[in-house]
């Protein structure tokens, strides 16, 4: 038998949706949309006691619009495509009104698509859908297990960095406060001439502090330390080598966090007029994940205080700027303050002072002289495309 398919609804009907809507309410359940309101809320006949509920019916009714606007219901394969994703929750109405239209695309699937349910072909074709979306949702919550596990791993690398690094901290600690071993003498934790570690090199005494450092990374060139941070860390140097560090925790360790480390062409025996100090910006705060804490300003005002003691001294900074700024392309001539180590000419040092002056986010205002030792602690940023943000400071004491 065939039936005469029911003419889509142009765009534009004199016909709206409410009156739609009214007309098969008035039908179902002999109500009418303008009489019998007890609610507040009223939508295509229905009444509403809340506002969610209002809300709720009026993008149900929204949905229904594009369904009609969009689909040919009188199609009874388009109906039974769409009663089947209803039916499985990828379209989903929350209130009276999507149920209603939910009967309504139920009774055209009942009334003109009995055959179509009947036809094998289009079972097994439905049946394959459906193994192919459970084999999908498979993938996807395997992939979602594969990231957690890679997150967990990192986390746990992360923790155990950090736990190494307290170690090496509260080690130094004790050092620095005067504390020793509880069954060492008085005279055996006397510090004889005998006992001093010198460099080979320099014969500079090393503080003792960073004795047992030495012994676990001969690399160590220092300890920075920034008052009312969580930056407190060893400072490591490779020879001719600014990379290695970034991949390689203190330990020697293969580690994303890297380590804080000194520029190679930087040196604590013979120091620069600008000792350049590396760190990763970490999100999870480590190495120089705290340096962002001071683009705000009072932040900045109340911890501008750098403790960076070397092998052989210790040093105090203040900070005199903070600075946005980027990596300079290959061909590009711009300054590049990543370079500014030991300038040769006083216009060297003029173009450094007015870049700092420009880059500074609280002003060109510097004190600072070429007479100055600086400070520069740098790490990325994105504020930009390959954006850097690098702190200056210069020695007090």
């Amino acid at each position: 038998m065939t039936e005469e398919k029911a003419e889509k609804p142009e765009k534009g009907s004199a016909i709206s949706l409410e009156e739609e809507i009214e007309k098969s309410v008035l039908e179902k359940t002999g109500r009418s949309n303008k009489t019998g309101r007890d609610g507040l809320y009223t939508v295509g006949g229905y009444s509403f006691q809340t506002y969610y509920e209002y809300k709720n019916a009026l993008m149900d009714v929204k949905k229904i619009d594009v369904i009609r606007n969009g689909l040919d219901l009188s199609d009874p394969e388009v109906a039974l495509r769409l009663y089947n994703m209803i039916r499985d929750g990828r379209v989903i109405f929350r209130s009276e009104i999507g149920e209603e239209f939910t009967r309504h695309v139920s009774d055209i699937v009942a009334e003109r698509s009995a055959d179509l349910l009947e036809d094998k072909a289009v079972v097994d074709e439905a049946d394959s859908r459906a193994k192919w979306q459970r084999v999908l949702a498979l993938i996807v919550l395997a992939a979602a297990c594969i990231a957690f596990f890679i997150f967990a791993f990192s986390q746990i690398k992360d923790a155990i960095t950090a736990r190494n690094l307290s170690r090496i901290r509260n080690k130094t600690s004790d050092i620095k406060t005067g504390t020793t071993a509880k069954n060492i003498s008085s005279d055996e934790s006397k510090i004889t001439d005998s006992t001093v570690i010198y460099n080979e090199d320099t014969k500079k005494k090393v503080l003792p502090e960073f004795d047992d450092l030495i012994k676990k990374n001969p690399e160590t060139v220092g300890w920075l330390k920034i008052e009312g941070t969580d930056i407190d860390f060893p400072v490591v140097q490779k020879d001719n080598d600014n990379q290695y560090y970034l991949s390689h925790s203190f330990d020697g360790n293969e580690d994303k966090n890297g380590s804080i480390f000194m520029d190679s062409r930087c040196s604590i025996t013979k120091p620069t007029l600008n000792t350049i100090i590396y760190g990763h910006n970490m999100k999870s705060g480590m190495m120089f994940g705290k340096l962002s804490a001071f683009l705000k300003k009072d932040y900045y005002e109340k911890n501008r205080t750098v403790e960076f003691n070397t092998l052989y001294e210790k040093r105090k900074y203040e900070i005199i700027a903070v600075c946005l700024s980027e990596v300079a392309h290959e061909n590009d001539s711009s300054f590049r303050y990543y370079d500014f180590i030991q300038p040769g000419t006083q216009g060297e040092w003029d173009q450094f002072h007015k870049y700092v002056a420009e880059k500074n986010i609280y002003g060109a205002g510097i004190d600072m002289t070429n007479q100055d030792q600086l400070l520069t602690l740098s790490t990325c940023n994105d504020y930009m495309k390959d954006g850097r943000l690098f702190i200056l400071a210069k020695r007090v004491e």
